[in-house]
């Protein structure tokens, strides 16, 4: 017989159904089936969340979890549990070569629930965070292999949720003009979204977002990097990036080591530029210094003036809404649920 859980007393808060109300919640079988000011605690586990906010399991838009696989990989299972982070996006650890490792031994696996993106380069981040080597996955732009990828949309495609590009000079040097068109293609061929890293130039983030189309995501939209800012030297909004929102083009943190600055950030904000998720961009070098996890990024908007609202908002509901899972991210009945992925058909 399954145990059942009470959450009793806490103050739920619920971005999405803009619920704000003390009540109590009971879980049977992974999945919420009361909701109520009071509901009897008899035949359950009983947890006291006076005082605690119950909140959905938060969503990272940016993560990376292919511990054991890449040089930047973390364990989310360690640090899920720890930060109320129940969904991790996975951004591009892995390629065509890799991806079939990672699904099996990683994601399969976890208690968490992890949703992939591609890489577009065929060994995707395996190098990455190499601090004695500085080649990036598309050196060569015949990494990016469209070929491979459909073989992988033949036996993954029902798992994989997005393609990723980093489209900054340290992962594909001077093949900028190259790689984005064939980034766009691989995303159309997967039918699924586009999601580009800005960094610094080449290219140029102005190259870059034509390249985004509704439903796309760039990612470290408040980096302060030479070329791959929103704003220009002027600290004005980018016409480009206006465009890009105008369109439908969604905006992600994805803090990450060397990816935010609290002087865009503000300049951006006050400009118009809002976050539709906040995300960390979590991995090995930077998970013990200015990261941490989901909730110390989410602090940070708080200083720079996100109600406690909005930051749940940018950190549940908006995320699945970009992921068009509208299974996550909420609370109600008959929500909740395994974490585990679709397996692939």
């Amino acid at each position: 017989m399954s145990e059942r859980l009470l959450i009793k007393n806490g103050r739920l808060l619920d971005p999405s159904s803009r619920r704000d109300e003390i009540v109590d919640v009971a879980i049977a079988d992974g999945r919420i089936v009361g909701l109520a000011p009071h509901i009897d605690a008899s035949g359950h586990h009983v947890v006291d969340a006076t005082g605690a906010l119950v909140v959905p399991g938060l969503v990272d838009m940016h993560t990376h979890a292919y511990w054991g696989g890449t040089l930047l990989g973390v364990n989310a299972d360690k640090i899920g549990p720890l930060s109320g982070v129940t969904t991790w996006v996975d951004c591009g650890s892995c390629g065509a070569a890799t991806f079939e490792g990672f699904f099996h031994h990683v994601i399969k696996l976890s208690r968490l629930r992890i949703i992939p993106f591609v890489n577009l380069s065929y060994i995707g981040l395996t190098q990455a965070g190499n601090l004695s080597i500085d080649v990036g996955e598309l050196y060569d732009w015949r990494f990016a292999d469209l070929r491979a990828l459909r073989r992988i949309k033949a036996e993954f495609g029902s798992v994989i949720a997005g393609v990723k590009l980093r489209a900054s000079n340290n992962a594909c040097g001077a093949n900028g003009p190259i790689v984005l068109p064939l980034a766009r293609e691989a995303a159309d061929i997967l039918e699924v979204p586009l999601i580009i890293h800005v960094g610094t130039a080449p290219p140029r983030i102005d190259e870059v977002l034509p390249y985004l189309k509704e439903g796309d995501i760039l990612t470290h939209i408040y980096n302060p990097s030479i070329g791959g800012c929103v704003l220009d030297e002027r600290m004005r909004l980018r016409p480009s990036v206006r465009e890009a929102i105008a369109r439908g083009v969604k905006m992600d943190v994805g803090h990450g080591g060397a990816s935010f600055s609290f002087e865009i950030a503000k300049a951006a904000i006050d400009q118009g530029l809002l976050p539709d998720a906040i995300s960390t961009d979590i991995h090995a070098h930077n998970i013990d210094g200015v990261v941490i996890d989901l909730p110390h990024v989410m602090a940070k908007f708080m200083a720079l003036g996100f109600s406690l609202e909005q930051v749940l908002r940018l950190t549940t509901c908006s995320p699945a809404d970009i992921l068009n899972r509208p299974d996550l991210g909420r609370i109600e009945l008959g929500g909740g649920g395994s974490g585990r992925v679709p397996r692939p058909a």
